[in-house]
C-alpha cells in the first residue's frame, strides 16, 4: 500500500507525504536538541572547572560568550578549547536545530507536491533566517 492509498491520519491530512518523512524531521529536532544539550553542559561543565570562583551575576554581566559569535574567533576557540566557545556552539546548535527541521520539511512537502504546506514552510524559513541572519546582528 502506498502513502496516497492509505486514509488521512488525524493531524495529518495530506497522506501523499511519505511517514520517513515525518520520522525523519522528528529526528532532526531530536538529534539537534540532544547535541545541543550535550554541547551546552560540556561547556558549562569546562567554563566552571576553568572559573571555579567566577559568580554567575559576573558571568552574565560580562557576557562571556560573545566574542564567539564570529565564525572565525569560534574556530580559533573551539580548537584552542575554550569553554565560552563550546557555549556558543551549543548555543547555534540550539538555533539551527528549527531551521533545518523547517527547510527539511519544506524539502519535504516540495517532493510530495503540497503547495500550500510547501509556501506556508518557506515563508517560515525565510522569516527564521531574516530573524537570524539580518535582525538578530542588526539589534546586537
Amino acid at each position: 500500500m502506498t502513502a496516497a492509498d492509505r486514509p488521512p491520519r488525524p493531524g495529518f491530512p495530506h497522506p501523499q507525504i511519505p511517514d520517513d518523512a515525518y520520522r525523519r524531521m522528528t529526528l532532526v529536532l531530536r538529534v539537534g536538541l540532544l547535541g545541543s544539550l550535550l554541547i551546552l553542559v560540556g561547556g558549562l561543565v569546562g567554563y566552571l572547572i576553568a572559573h571555579p570562583g567566577q559568580m554567575s551575576g559576573s558571568a552574565i554581566s560580562s557576557n562571556p560568550i560573545v566574542r564567539y559569535f564570529d565564525l572565525g574567533a569560534l574556530g580559533q576557540g573551539l580548537t584552542a578549547g575554550a569553554p565560552e566557545a563550546y557555549l556558543a556552539l551549543g548555543l547555534f546548535v540550539l538555533i539551527a536545530t528549527p531551521i533545518v527541521r523547517v527547510a527539511t520539511g519544506f524539502y519535504y512537502f516540495r517532493r510530495g507536491h503540497e503547495r500550500e504546506l510547501s509556501v506556508v514552510t518557506f515563508t517560515v524559513l525565510v522569516l527564521l533566517l531574516v530573524g537570524v541572519l539580518v535582525l538578530g546582528p542588526w539589534l546586537r
